[in-house]
């Protein structure tokens, strides 16, 4: 069996610098794994703990990113023998580099400047880069748009007055995703108005039409604006009902999405993507390592006894690409991009059903889809007080205004002293 491990080059790079990363050996040949990572001096590297010492800038970053590498190499080596397979530690680092970004094939110069035209080229470029969740959507708003101007619209007959009877023809409209009957909501109208904007742009920037005619923004013209969303996740109290729930046997299917929903909550209110994507891999002497899919941040958080009890209820399944959770058990390939999120897309709107039958089970008249799990934890960590610089760590955002404009949605104390402070006499 293969083994790998951590270690910094004996011989300094044409930088001057010892270059760090992965060293995989097989039937005593070895193979490496450099991707640019170097030390000013070999001091920098605790080889017995296996980590960058804090006299590096980056220390912490730094060994999350190795240990998380090392971690998939492990895992890959696992793999290739339950295959049985006859490898080398070249193989094991050939499966774990980055596969090269194949050119996606364009379609056809544009001819005419119709909208539908730049509309085409713009869903083929989402869907070759692997977008599902943008290309069906926007191909939704569109095929709306389509109805009510006809596919023959050119950018020129999209006027001010157009996209105002467009609106309206929206408000007019109902929501064809759900049962009920009910009207677009504002955000979805303003979706709408957004897509043919983008297309716009890109004519614009293609050079097919001028500045002239442009009906967005500025005096007179459309403007697009973004309302305020409530973002109300459940309390602790509701969150120990839900873990404490006993489902009968037939409700298999709702516990096991609640472990998904409670799994969201205490890794910091994750994504649900990164929860379905989940590895045997990614845990590590009791802490959980990943690379956040959104923005690529890596990181590392310790295992709660939570997790950990749901971990257990998964290890002797069948654990098709080491995934932790069934749910993508059934894609091929984890790099088909496109299939991949078109499978998330649908288990997440499952999920979120099956959370809603949940809630009825509790009497809880609160949305708890997977998404709602991360303002459960947002809400409860600013009723805690936790300091932003903490929340911006967990929450892997790049800016710590991020992190303040998010938690100001479930900022209510002062304002709720405030207007105790004055009704009170």
């Amino acid at each position: 069996m293969a083994t790998a491990k951590i270690i910094t080059w004996s011989r300094l790079d044409k930088n001057g610098q010892f270059p760090i990363g992965i060293k995989v050996s097989q039937k005593g040949i070895p193979a490496y794994l450099f991707e640019g990572n170097v030390l000013a001096s070999r001091e920098l590297w605790d080889a017995t703990k296996q980590q960058v010492k804090k006299a590096h800038p980056h220390a912490l970053r730094l060994t999350n990113f190795l240990s998380k590498r090392l971690s998939e190499i492990n895992g890959k080596i696992l793999e290739f023998e339950t295959d049985q397979r006859t490898y080398t530690a070249e193989d094991v680092i050939n499966a774990i580099k980055p596969k090269p970004v194949v050119d996606v094939p364009m379609p056809p110069a544009l001819k005419l400047p119709l909208f539908k035209d730049v509309a085409d080229q713009y869903l083929a470029e989402q869907k070759g880069l692997g977008n599902y969740d943008v290309y069906n959507t926007d191909k939704s708003r569109l095929k709306r748009f389509y109805e009510f101007a006809g596919e023959q619209v050119t950018f020129a007959n999209i006027t001010v007055e157009l996209l105002r009877r467009f609106t309206l023809y929206l408000r007019m409209d109902r929501n064809r995703n759900h049962k009920e009957h009910k009207p677009l909501s504002d955000r979805t109208v303003t979706n709408h108005l957004l897509v043919i904007r983008t297309m716009y742009n890109r004519a614009k920037t293609a050079g097919l039409i001028g500045n002239d005619t442009y009906p967005f923004g500025g005096k007179e013209k459309i403007v697009i604006k973004f309302g305020k969303t409530e973002k109300i996740g459940l309390v602790a109290e509701e969150i120990t009902q839900l873990k404490e729930y006993k489902f009968d046997k037939y409700q298999t299917h709702l516990h096991h999405s609640r472990n998904i929903w409670l799994t969201c909550f205490y890794f910091a209110g994750m994504r649900i993507t990164d929860a379905l994507l989940l590895k045997w891999s990614d845990f590590q002497n009791g802490r959980f390592y990943y690379v956040m899919s959104k923005n690529g941040e890596p990181g590392s958080l310790a295992t709660p006894a939570v997790i950990a009890a749901i971990l257990e209820e998964y290890k002797n399944n069948n654990h098709v690409h080491d995934l932790v959770f069934p749910y993508l058990n059934e894609v091929n390939n984890l790099e088909d991009r496109f299939e991949l999120r078109k499978r998330i897309s649908f288990v997440t709107k499952m999920l979120g059903e099956h959370m809603g039958i949940v809630m009825g089970l509790l009497a809880i008249n609160k949305n708890a889809s997977p998404h709602k799990a991360r303002h459960a934890f947002a809400q409860l960590a600013e009723e805690k007080e936790i300091h932003p610089k903490v929340l911006q760590k967990l929450y892997r955002h790049e800016s710590m205004l991020t992190t303040m404009g998010y938690q100001s949605n479930f900022s209510n104390k002062k304002a709720d002293e405030a207007l105790e402070a004055v009704i009170d006499f």
